[in-house]
């Protein structure tokens, strides 16, 4: 209502002039004649120079003196608005430069803040004649503007047109009766921030903006007007102190009842000012500085043994735990069963083990891994970590087998005699522990992302310790080998099991994922998401059964294609939809569905559109997102329909109740009910947007559109049914 209010009361002042005419009293109230006529603003170009000199620039003020109570606006309104807009008119040769916008102030209009000037406002200019101008020449400089003015009861388009004329000289001559003009203006601008630090940076849509020093400026006072509406102007400004920084709180516009939400640029331009200084900022956003706290003892040795713990675990997995014997006996071969030549072949195993971990976390802090956390706020890489997540997880569950050429890779080196091929040996082994360890690097992430950067190194250096210890006790102790147990059918059990944590972390993700995307195509994504994902798994199962090894040549290629298009099915139904504008969405104010509101709505003469829908309904889902276009919406909003949900998601006796009295017995169903029509008006179960048009205006009525004359107006107050006159304008 207060936009309604905004936008009417606009139009209606726009109108005035019209309405104030002795011949045009279409509502018969004796105020509207004798309503005072408001002043305009009254303009002047004023020139700070008598006489120019060729080459050099000097400067003109356009000064506009308000009528009292009304505003015109700042380059960023922070409402609705036109701003000031010049054009000029020059002699051949000669430039206009605008010097930037002086400091405004809030405003108040409707209940809502706004950017501008009040009183008396100069807006400088820089002309600059060419070099070449002769002495004596008579200069005509012309200046077009137009604005806007507004105040509580409405806003008014000005303009005006200003001309100059000048004499050229062969040096600049100042106008003296100007001078306090000009100095007034000049004040009015604000100062270079050249000599400030000014820092911008932002965190959970707050721009923290840092001055240093702070100097004079009252932190009580201040406030901060950006040019590209980057900065709410509805919400306060918090401002403190800290030593001799000022601290200013900028919460970012979200956009509000009648305007989108602001840019993000990477840089924040803008007059910071408490009423007495003002500053010009420009500057661009820095990366906020993570501040963690110190790490304690107490905090860090879970996440170190929970590390530890989980390498040790890889060695259980069946990629890994039956090559341990192998190794620790070719060590002993190759020594000779020299116990010092043992362990340091255990010792370079261990070393190939720790330098390929060392290389994940590398890879890891330049990846930024480490911001995981801000990551995952990306819908993209949610939906990338929920397939691979869902892939490793049938992977260890055994549906498919990847991981099991990585024994392969490398095989030249790990065969190498010498203590170079235990190095290689410990990469292999890390290499092919990798497929089998997500479970617990997914949770070593989850620990050590707050760690700072050391920390986190010595995190994943306890996992590879984990994973080496078995190898550099054996070593030690060769004897130790023949107590290992054997490898059997419950280490393919055990991987089983773990795969479940991974399934769990699917389950997760997709939690978070469905706040991202669940309500993209009207309400409507979830649905396809899950199917996507079921597509994306059976391509998975069809992998794993169609192209192993001992099927035939024809079949593995048939089992790739169809591997291939169910996957490629499943992406684009669950990736994250295209984002829109939220200005064209469309938007129905659904009413719960009841008889007793539905026959009271018809008894008012108002007509009824009721949808009988479930969420499991999978027509239902599709008709909402490709029928209710916004003109369909628009049009039967313009025919007083009111729009009521049946919703059969859970069991309702009522709803059940009506579907029988309707000789339905399966949604969707959609009904329209008129005034004074017994008769539901039953739609087909799937709906197109030019179905509902034509069903909408054969059951209801086309309606013609009437523009606005006086006598029409007259027409329709005299025939006493309502109407509504939207005045309306471009700007």
């Amino acid at each position: 209502m207060k936009v309604f209010f905004l936008l009417l009361t606009t139009l209606f002042s726009i109108a005035s002039p019209v309405f104030a005419q002795d011949d045009f009293d279409p509502l018969n109230l004796p105020s509207a004649t004798d309503k005072p006529k408001k002043q305009t603003t009254e303009a002047k170009l004023l020139s700070e120079v008598s006489a120019v000199a060729p080459g050099q620039p000097f400067t003109v003020d356009l000064k506009l003196t308000h009528p009292d109570g009304w505003h015109s606006y700042y380059v960023n309104t922070g409402l609705i608005g036109e701003v000031l807009k010049t054009k000029w008119t020059l002699p051949d040769g000669f430039t206009a430069t605008y010097l930037g916008w002086p400091t405004p102030h809030l405003s108040n209009s409707f209940g809502y803040q706004s950017i501008g000037y009040e009183g008396t406002v100069h807006h400088l200019y820089q002309i600059t004649p060419p070099k070449d101008l002769a002495p004596g020449t008579t200069i005509e400089i012309t200046a077009e503007a137009n604005w806007q003015i507004c105040d509580d009861t409405g806003c008014v388009p000005e303009d005006t047109t200003q001309t100059l004329t000048l004499s050229a000289a062969a040096e600049v001559q100042l106008d003296a009766s100007v001078s306090d003009s000009f100095a007034e203006a000049r004040a009015h601008y604000p100062n270079s921030s050249k000599d400030l630090s000014i820092e911008a940076t932002e965190t959970n849509s707050v721009i923290t903006l840092t001055v240093t020093p702070a100097g004079s400026l009252d932190p009580e006072k201040v406030h901060f007007f950006d040019e590209d509406g980057q900065v709410s102007v509805q919400e306060p400004h918090e401002a403190s102190k800290e030593g001799d920084a000022l601290i200013l709180k900028l919460p970012r516009n979200q956009g509000n009842d009648f305007a989108d939400a602001g840019p993000v640029l990477e840089e924040l331009t803008g007059i910071l000012t408490d009423g007495n200084t003002s500053y010009l900022v420009k500057t661009n956003f820095q990366e906020p500085e993570i501040v963690k706290a110190p790490v304690s003892i107490s905090s860090l040795l879970p996440i170190l043994g929970g590390m530890f713990l989980g390498g040790l675990i890889l060695n259980l997995m069946p990629c890994v735990f039956p090559v341990i014997g192998i190794k620790i006996m070719g060590f002993v071969d190759q020594a000779g069963h020299d116990r010092k030549k043992i362990m340091l072949h255990g010792i370079a195993f261990a070393a190939g083990v720790f330098a390929s971990f060392w290389l994940l976390t590398l890879i890891m802090l330049l990846g930024g891994i480490k911001n995981w956390g801000g990551q995952l706020e990306n819908p993209y890489v949610m939906f990338t970590l929920i397939i691979v997540m869902l892939l490793l997880a049938m992977n260890m569950y055994g549906v498919f087998e990847i991981g099991v050429g990585a024994t392969g890779v490398g095989s030249n080196l790990t065969r190498k005699e010498g203590l170079g091929g235990s190095f290689f040996s410990g990469v292999l082994a890390t290499v092919v522990a990798t497929p089998c360890s997500a479970p617990f690097l997914g949770a070593a992430l989850g620990a050590a992302v707050a760690l700072p950067t050391f920390w986190f190194i010595v995190a994943f250096t306890a996992m590879a310790a984990g994973l080496s210890l078995p190898y550099l006790t054996l070593s030690a102790f060769p004897d130790l080998v023949k107590a290992l147990p054997r490898p059997g059918a419950w280490m393919e059990s055990f991987k089983q099991g773990m795969s479940f944590l991974l399934f769990a972390t699917v389950g997760y993700l997709l939690w978070v994922y469905s706040a991202q995307v669940f309500e993209q195509d009207y309400g409507q994504k979830g649905l396809f998401v899950m199917i996507g994902l079921s597509l994306v798994a059976a391509a998975g199962w069809v992998w794993g059964r169609w192209t192993t090894p001992i099927r035939k040549p024809k079949v593995k290629w048939i089992g790739r294609g169809i591997t291939a298009l169910l996957f490629i099915i499943g992406i684009i139904l669950a990736k994250p939809g295209a984002e829109s504008d939220a200005s064209e969405a469309v938007v129905i104010e659904w009413q719960k569905w009841s008889k007793e509101k539905e026959q009271e709505l018809l008894a008012k003469g108002t007509p009824v559109y009721v949808d009988f829908t479930a969420k499991w309904c999978l027509t239902c889902q599709v008709n909402k997102k490709n029928a209710y276009t916004q003109e369909v919406v628009d049009l039967m909003q313009r025919q007083g329909v009111v729009f009521m949900k049946a919703d059969k998601t859970t069991t309702n006796e009522e709803i059940d109740a009506e579907l029988t009295r309707l000789e339905r017995s399966a949604i969707p169903v959609n009904v329209l009910y008129t005034p004074g029509d017994k008769t539901p008006h039953i739609t087909p179960e799937v709906l197109t947007p030019s179905f509902m048009k034509k069903f909408v205006n054969e059951k209801l009525g086309e309606l013609p559109s009437q523009a606005f004359t006086p006598e029409s107006f007259e027409e329709a107050q005299a025939s006493q049914e309502p109407v509504l006159v939207n005045f309306r304008a471009d700007w």
